[in-house]
C-alpha cells in the first residue's frame, strides 16, 4: 500500500499522541509558528511595520514643516492622482501574483507583460491627471504639484510595486521587504534634505523633492530585480489585457474608496480640515500593518485554492478571520493610544486629529474582515463582484461626508469613514455567502443529474 510523502512527513513532524494537553497545545503552536506561512507573515509584518513607520516619519516631517493648509493641498492632489492612476500598469501586480502563483516558471514572461503594460498605460494617465485634477482642486494649488505627484505616483512608485510583487509571487518575502523599506527610506532622506536645503517649505517645493527621490528609488528597484530574479523574457501575454482591466477597475474602486473623501472634505470645509483628516487617516492605516502582512502572506494561496471554487477559498478566509480580527484589535488599541500624542508629533497647528483618531480606531478590524471576503471574490474569478462592492463605497462615503463634515469637520469625516468601512465588511461577506451557496446548489444539481438513469 502506498502512502504519500506529505502524509508521512506530517505524521512524523506532528506532536506525539501521548503528550499531555498543555504540551500538545504548545507543540501545535510551535509547529504553526515554524510554518512557511508564519515565517512569511513574520517577515512581512516587520517589513511593513518598518516601511509604514518610515512613511509616517516622512509625513510627520512634511506635515509639521508645511502646516495643515499646505499639507491639505498636497494630500488632496495625491488623493486625486491615486484615483486617476488606478489603471497604471493595467493590473500588473495582480496579474503577476495570479500567473506565477499557479506556475512558478512563468515569472520571466509575467515580468515582461507587467512592465510593458506599465509603459503603455502610465504616460497617458499622467497627461489625464494634468487635464482633470486642476479642474477639481483649489485654484491656489500650482499645476507643478499635480505634474510632479502624477509622475511620481502613477509611473515611478508603480515600478517599485511591480518589482515587489515579483518577489511576493515566488515566495521571497525578504526581497519584497528590501524594496519597500528601501523606497520608504529614500523618501525619509528626501524629506530631511528638503527641510534642511529647501528655501521654502510648501507643497510645491516638496513635490520637486518627491519626484527626484521617486526616480532614484524606481531605478534601484529595477536594478535589484535584475540582480536577484530570472532575466525578463519578452513574450507579452496580450490576452491578459481583459483581466488586467478587471484588476484595474478593482484598484480604481479601492482608490476611490480611500481617496475621494479628502477632496470632498476640502470642498465642504477647507484645506486645513482636509489636512487634519489626512494626517489622522495616515496614522490609523499604519495601525493595520499586522493585518496587511497577513493578507499579503496569504494572497497567493487564495489564488491557488480559488481554482477549486468559492468554497475552498472561503474556507481559507474563515480560518484566517479570527487571526485577522485579533490583529485588527491590536491595531485599534494602538490607534487609541496614539490619539493623544498626535498633536505633539505633528505640531500644535494640528489640533483635532486626536478625536478623529479615536473614531478611526476600529478601522483595522473592519479592514481585516472585508479584505478577506474581497480576496475570496477576486481569487475565484469574480473580480467584477469585488469591484462592484468597492465602487458602491465612495457614494456612501460622500453622502456621509456631506451630512457630517460641515458641522463636525475632521471628526465628521472620520465617522463617515468608519461607517463606510463597516458597510463594505457586510457587503463583502454577503457576496461570499451567495457564491458559496451557488456552488453548493450546483454540486447538488450535478449529483442529482449524475444519479438519474439516462433517457436511453
Amino acid at each position: 500500500m502506498l502512502v504519500s510523502t506529505e502524509a508521512n512527513s506530517t505524521a512524523e513532524s506532528g506532536p506525539p499522541r501521548h503528550m499531555g494537553p498543555m504540551r500538545l497545545a504548545f507543540a501545535y503552536l510551535r509547529d504553526r509558528l515554524r510554518s512557511p506561512f508564519a515565517s512569511s507573515m513574520g517577515i512581512m509584518t516587520v517589513a511593513m511595520a518598518v516601511s509604514l513607520l518610515l512613511q509616517m516619519l516622512t509625513y510627520a516631517i512634511v506635515a509639521r514643516s508645511m502646516g495643515p493648509h499646505e499639507f491639505g493641498a498636497f494630500a488632496t492632489v495625491a488623493a486625486l492622482v491615486a484615483i486617476v492612476g488606478s489603471f497604471s500598469g493595467w493590473g500588473a501586480e495582480q496579474l503577476i501574483l495570479r500567473r506565477v502563483g499557479r506556475a512558478r516558471e512563468e515569472l520571466p514572461q509575467g515580468m515582461a507583460t507587467s512592465f510593458v503594460f506599465l509603459a503603455l498605460s502610465a504616460p497617458p494617465l499622467v497627461l489625464l491627471s494634468m487635464a482633470l485634477v486642476p479642474m477639481v482642486i483649489d485654484s491656489s494649488i500650482a499645476w507643478q504639484i499635480v505634474l510632479f505627484v502624477a509622475i511620481s505616483d502613477i509611473a515611478l512608485a508603480r515600478v517599485n510595486k511591480i518589482a515587489a510583487a515579483c518577489y511576493q509571487a515566488v515566495a521571497r518575502p525578504g526581497g519584497n521587504a528590501r524594496l519597500n523599506i528601501g523606497f520608504a527610506t529614500a523618501r525619509v532622506l528626501a524629506a530631511l534634505l528638503w527641510v534642511i536645503a529647501a528655501p521654502r517649505h510648501d507643497a510645491q517645493s516638496w513635490s520637486g523633492y518627491y519626484l527626484a527621490v521617486s526616480v532614484i528609488a524606481a531605478a534601484l528597484s529595477l536594478w535589484r530585480v535584475r540582480q536577484d530574479l530570472e532575466p525578463v523574457e519578452w513574450k507579452i501575454a496580450w490576452h491578459e489585457w481583459r483581466d488586467g482591466f478587471q484588476f484595474s477597475l478593482q484598484t480604481l474602486s479601492m482608490a476611490a474608496f480611500g481617496s475621494t473623501d479628502k477632496p470632498v472634505i476640502a470642498l465642504l470645509s477647507n484645506l486645513s480640515t482636509a489636512g487634519l483628516y489626512a494626517a489622522a487617516t495616515r496614522i490609523a492605516m499604519a495601525a493595520a500593518i499586522p493585518v496587511r502582512s497577513m493578507l499579503y502572506s496569504a494572497y497567493v494561496k487564495f489564488f491557488q485554492l480559488g481554482a477549486q471554487g468559492p468554497r475552498s477559498s472561503a474556507q481559507l478566509a474563515v480560518r484566517l478571520l479570527p487571526l485577522g480580527i485579533g490583529l485588527g484589535i491590536l491595531g485599534a488599541g494602538a490607534t487609541a493610544l496614539m490619539a493623544p500624542l498626535a498633536p505633539r508629533i505633528l505640531g500644535h497647528a494640528y489640533i483635532g486629529p486626536d478625536s478623529a483618531l479615536l473614531l478611526l480606531a476600529p478601522v483595522p478590524i473592519f479592514y481585516a474582515v472585508y479584505c478577506l471576503g474581497l480576496d475570496v471574490l477576486v481569487s475565484t474569478g469574480h473580480a467584477a463582484l469585488r469591484t462592484l462592492a468597492q465602487i458602491t463605497m465612495p457614494p456612501i462615503n460622500i453622502l456621509l461626508c456631506w451630512l457630517l463634515v460641515p458641522a463636525e469637520g475632521a471628526r465628521g469625516a472620520a465617522l463617515a469613514a468608519l461607517l463606510t468601512h463597516a458597510s463594505l465588511a457586510v457587503i463583502a461577506w454577503l457576496m461570499v455567502g451567495w457564491l458559496v451557496r451557488r456552488q453548493a446548489q450546483g454540486s447538488i444539481a450535478s449529483a442529482g443529474g449524475a444519479g438519474r438513469p439516462s433517457a436511453g
